[in-house]
């Protein structure tokens, strides 16, 4: 079994401000057992901004002075991350990863390698976003988020969210058992150290369950990996759909669109029975990207898919206008990911 596991800073800071130690030694007490066993786990974990403040006692207020801190901490907490394994035998390596890692798709596929030659070694992999560097155009945006691309990029089988609640609570403060966008939620909003709540979980988790993979959102303070990898899952559970193939799954729900390409009814038809996007179906044009760029496929206000383009916007821009002529597919039916349902 391949299993992403998020934990987030609320988790792995103590009410002192400092790095929940003892916390880290249970993450680190599950996940040998679970690799003993012959389970292939991988940690995405926040943290680095709390134990720099755990260090300097400033939470900081400038982005500089917040990456500072997050310089500081990093350091922390891989140490006793390292410290809490080597007592079951493991060790641990660190990836700092930024948005920009996972658009590229040459960057995406060498740390999929990396990661995989790690595993190959017995080694745990540590992964947090590169906040000492990332500002707002290359930042993932939180961990849930990079957990999920992980988790696509990795073909896992599970994901798993761990929480300071039980899952996602109704307006009636129950535990919702498994998911259903048409349910009303209780809006819990950010944590005190966590830079989403448990809408960016929700969204973390749906994009992993389209891709195929189980998600759960679930109370970390409880965590009992052996259930979890034997399918007792106490929380709540995020539906599968079909599993796309690797490349499309990172088209669909990775790689960052460049632009936009309106098509009409005929078009849409076409793509969702698997056909590729001919010229006579686009409509506009929006955006300045290059070939083999994602984008974009908008019918009517719905994206209806993600797709690599084969022509640049300028070309495709001149064939909307009839000034162009002769050219075959847009997108070819291999290189579309379908999200409509």
């Amino acid at each position: 079994m391949k299993c992403v596991l998020k934990f987030g800073s609320n988790l792995l800071v103590g009410k002192d401000g400092n790095i929940d130690e003892n916390f880290i030694e249970k993450i680190a007490s599950e996940v040998s057992k679970a690799m003993d066993a012959g389970h292939e786990i991988f940690i995405v974990s926040s943290g680095a901004k709390a134990g720099g403040y755990g260090i300097l006692k400033s939470k900081g207020a400038k982005l500089s002075e917040k990456q500072a801190l997050c310089a500081i901490g990093q350091i922390e907490l891989m140490k006793i991350y390292s410290e809490k394994f080597k007592k079951f035998g493991k060790v641990v390596s660190q990836l700092l990863l930024t948005r920009e890692d996972f658009s590229n798709r040459k960057r995406f596929i060498n740390i999929m390698n990396t990661i995989n030659s790690l595993k190959h070694f017995g080694v745990v992999p540590i992964i947090n976003e590169n906040d000492t560097v990332a500002t707002e155009e290359i930042k993932v945006g939180d961990n849930d988020t990079l957990s999920a691309y992980l988790s696509i990029g990795l073909k896992a089988d599970i994901l798993a969210l761990f929480s300071v609640v039980d899952g996602v609570l109704d307006q009636k403060g129950k535990v919702i058992n498994e998911f259903d966008e048409k349910q009303l939620i209780a809006n819990l909003g950010k944590t005190n150290w966590g830079s989403g709540g448990i809408l960016t979980k929700i969204k973390a988790a749906k994009m992993a369950s389209d891709a195929g993979i189980t998600a759960v959102i679930t109370n970390g303070r409880k965590i009992d990996l052996a259930k979890i990898l034997n399918g007792k899952i106490e929380g709540t559970i995020f539906k599968t759909s079909k599993k796309p193939n690797a490349k499309k799954a990172w088209i669909g729900f990775v790689a960052q669109p460049r632009g936009k390409i309106y098509i009409d009814d005929g078009a849409k038809d076409a793509i969702l029975k698997g056909k590729s996007l001919l010229p006579v179906g686009v409509i506009l044009c929006e955006g300045k990207f290059s070939k083999d760029d994602i984008v974009e496929i908008i019918n009517k206000n719905q994206t209806i898919a993600m797709a690599t383009v084969n022509l640049p916007s300028y070309t495709i821009k001149k064939i909307i206008n009839n000034k162009l002529k002769g050219y075959d597919e847009i997108c070819h039916a291999d290189e579309i990911m379908i999200l409509a349902k």
